[in-house]
């Protein structure tokens, strides 16, 4: 008997007939590490469950990074015949209808490069019960639609999926008239398992069975949320950047600052792939993005205007990865070929001949934001890892 049915059978046996109904958890974060992931601990994982048919493949906290929180993930990958799967029980049930009352979502990203399957990602699981009967529901991400528009698991990408009512889920047991390996809306799930002995104790990332006994799946899953609560998988260190500006060309024209901006990850921090960069610039004079040129590892960005401020940015990665312990340097320059003293200020882009000059007047203090990029739910996602430097120019 593994460690899920073991804690099913004594929730019924200490409830007796009727379920301990735990009340819905109050909408929070709740961050999880690597020290809660065993035997006695919070979050159970395959090989903490006892004897189980399937062999456990990798299920661990990874340092590569969520789109959300940037702070690390939980790892699930299986070869040939392996399940990995990482649960957390509540200390009671709570009817289904209740755990539909909030938020069911999660966060999820298949590695095509290491992955023979297709077509199929990591599962938000509920295990249940339906009238004092033990199942397991499974969200099936290949039947729905993330919050990109994309239908569908799409590899190489962060995906979030949120599961309403019509959300489509699988029963792993016969209940309530639904076959095992049935697939129905959630709605209907919840419609049916309404009794006393019925409700949901915990949730649970799961990679199973792949319907092919050669397949292998390497995925990453973060931020599961259900009955009130966001499970935030993170590793113990933080990433962070800095930026350095020195004024090129004081006191001639046209002025020029030239910058550094440094992001680095501790040797316990997180992994970003694909790593590029973002440099937000405000003045105290006004200026306009037709009169400032900004260069980015040595090539030429594009700059707009942004909320009051000019942003530029490369439209590709600045490297592969930025791995635990290693550090991306970036330099950059930022030349104003026009008037920064126009008058114009922040309101004044793209007013034609009004704002922007030809060079001359005065200049003030400019402020940099360097802010890391990385791939998300987009190739190239802003994350929290940013630092700021004023100069005067």
């Amino acid at each position: 008997m593994n460690r899920l049915t073991a804690y099913a059978s004594a929730v019924l046996t200490a409830c007796a007939s009727v379920l301990c109904l735990a009340p819905s958890a109050q909408a929070d974060t709740q961050r999880v590490t690597a020290a809660d992931l065993g035997p006695g601990r919070p979050w159970l994982r395959i090989q903490d469950q006892g004897s189980s048919a399937h062999p456990p493949g990798v299920q661990e906290v990874s340092p590569f990074a969520d789109p959300v929180h940037w702070n690390g993930s939980l790892h699930l990958a299986i070869g040939p015949g392996q399940q990995s799967q990482a649960a957390h029980f509540y200390t009671g049930a709570v009817q289904l209808s209740t755990v539909m009352g909030s938020e069911i979502s999660y966060d999820s990203y298949v590695d095509g490069a290491h992955s023979t399957a297709t077509g199929t990602g990591p599962n938000l699981q509920l295990p249940m019960f339906c009238d004092g009967a033990f199942t397991t529901l499974s969200f099936q991400p290949q039947l729905a639609t993330d919050a990109e528009g994309r239908h569908g698991v799409v590899p190489d990408i962060w995906q979030h999926w949120v599961s309403g009512p019509s959300g489509i889920w699988r029963t792993s047991r016969a209940v309530a008239g639904f076959p095992a390996g049935g697939d129905a809306p959630l709605s209907a799930f919840a419609e049916a398992c309404t009794g006393a002995t019925s409700g949901v104790i915990g949730l649970i990332g799961n990679v199973g069975s792949l319907g092919d006994p050669t397949a292998s799946l390497d995925t990453y899953m973060d931020n599961l949320t259900a009955n009130g609560t966001t499970y935030d998988f993170a590793v113990d260190g933080t990433a962070t950047a800095r930026v350095d500006l020195r004024a090129a060309s004081t006191g001639e024209e046209p002025a020029r600052i030239d910058g550094t901006a440094v992001f680095h990850s501790p040797a316990d921090g997180p992994e970003f792939v694909a790593p590029g960069a973002r440099l937000t610039i405000g003045a105290t004079t006004g200026l306009d993005p037709r009169n400032v040129q900004v260069t980015i590892d040595g090539v030429p960005a594009q700059v707009t205007s942004e909320n009051g401020h000019l942003v530029a940015q490369l439209p590709r990665s600045l490297a592969d990865r930025l791995l635990p312990g290693g550090t991306l340097t970036v330099p950059f320059t930022i030349t104003f070929t026009g008037d920064g003293g126009n008058g114009c200020g922040y309101g004044g882009y793209g007013k034609g001949d009004d704002c922007g000059g030809n060079g001359g007047g005065e200049h003030g203090t400019a402020t940099v934001t360097a802010r890391l990029l990385a791939r998300g739910y987009q190739p190239l996602q802003a994350t929290d890892v940013s630092a700021e430097a004023s100069i005067a120019f």
